[in-house]
Order: C-alpha cells, then sequence, then structure tokens
C-alpha cells in the first residue's frame, strides 16, 4: 500500500490554515483540485470538517483530525528508513532539519532532553547534517521527508518546525502520554488562533 503523503499535506495546511478554501488547500498542498477535493469531501463525511457557505473550511473535530492523522503518519514513518543519529541541537544546524514530535517538545520546553526525537532532513541537507554527528550528543531519528514541509516552515526558539498539527501527530506515533498531548494540543491551538489575530 502506497504511504498516504499526500493526504498529510491537505490534513497539515487544513490544521494550520484556518479558514481556508479548497482551491488554496490545492495550491498551497502542490495537489490538483480533484484529489484535495475528494479527501476534504471524504473529511467532511466522517465528521472532521465542514464547508461554511462562502466555502471556507471550518474544523468540527481538531483533536479527531490528529488522531486520524496519526494513523496515517504511523503507515508514513514506517515505510521511511529512519537512520538514528547523535546530535548536540546547534543553531548551526538548524537550517538543515525540521524538529518534530519529542524534539519539538523539547523547543516548547515540555520535556527536559530532546533524546529520541524526530528530525527531518531533505535529500539536499542530510549529507550536511551528518557532518554534525557527535558520539556525546542526544540520538534522533531522522527521517528524509517531503520538501513540501520545509516551505511552509515554522520558527521556534530559533530552530525550525514542520506544520503544528505535524508535530501533534508524531508525538502521538511516538507514544506520548495522553496528559502531555492534551497540553501540548491546547498550547498549539491558542498558537494558532493567536497567529490567526495577528493576520487579521
Amino acid at each position: 500500500m502506497k504511504p498516504p503523503v499526500s493526504r498529510e499535506k491537505i490534513y497539515s495546511v487544513v490544521f494550520d490554515y484556518t479558514g481556508i478554501r479548497i482551491p488554496e488547500v490545492a495550491r498551497l498542498a502542490e495537489l490538483n483540485y480533484i484529489y484535495t477535493y475528494q479527501t476534504i469531501r471524504a473529511l467532511k463525511r466522517e465528521g472532521y470538517l465542514t464547508t461554511a457557505s462562502d466555502g471556507r473550511i471550518i474544523l468540527l473535530d481538531r483533536k479527531g483530525l490528529i488522531f486520524k492523522w496519526a494513523k496515517d503518519k504511523e503507515v508514513i514513518l514506517n515505510s521511511l528508513s529512519p537512520i538514528t543519529i547523535k546530535l548536540v541541537p546547534d543553531y548551526d544546524m538548524r537550517n538543515l532539519v525540521l524538529f518534530s514530535g519529542n524534539s519539538a517538545l523539547w523547543l516548547l520546553g515540555k520535556i527536559i532532553s530532546p533524546a529520541g526525537g524526530i528530525l527531518y532532513a531533505s535529500e539536499k541537507t542530510f549529507k550536511e547534517l551528518m557532518k554534525f554527528k557527535d558520539p556525546e550528543g542526544y540520538p534522533f531519528k531522522v527521517y528524509i521527508y517531503d520538501d513540501f514541509y520545509f516551505k511552509i516552515r515554522k520558527e521556534l526558539n530559533g530552530y525550525y518546525i514542520p506544520s503544528w498539527g505535524m508535530i501533534l501527530a508524531d508525538m502521538l506515533v511516538q507514544g506520548t502520554y495522553t496528559r502531555l498531548f492534551d497540553d501540548v494540543f491546547e498550547m498549539i491551538i491558542s498558537i494558532i488562533e493567536g497567529e490567526k489575530n495577528e493576520e487579521a
């Protein structure tokens, strides 16, 4: 079975960009309109979202969407071959990777060590990242991932992260405790709402 990487792009855009319309989702996710429309329609049928009369997408069940995303994410990550590398996070490597899962929780100050966290590298930046290997460093799972996430990256405490929704899905795949997940979920929703208010 082909890993659902295209569907993940749609989840990412829908979760992070509130009030967006389907053509904008297709454009941002770099997918064709028909596939995007069919995926959005399936998410509507399942009760995760609806569309307003002007075509804007309204998320009805953010948390439910994240749990659905995490199921797909597990399939995606299992289809890839991660490499465990010991690294000491340094601003010199900030442009080479995206921090996600437990490593993003470390950036958020929710856990004291980034050990075991996920790093995403592109094919272009992976070789460069290997130069930062350090036997005294923290172990990270490094995945070579889609360039799309590097285009929509966000900055957090001097490092780069993928979409907020992807961090939450990765937390679930990594088996993060439900209580911590709920806390981070609420924090991320408030950040997204704050970003939305700043744009307005």
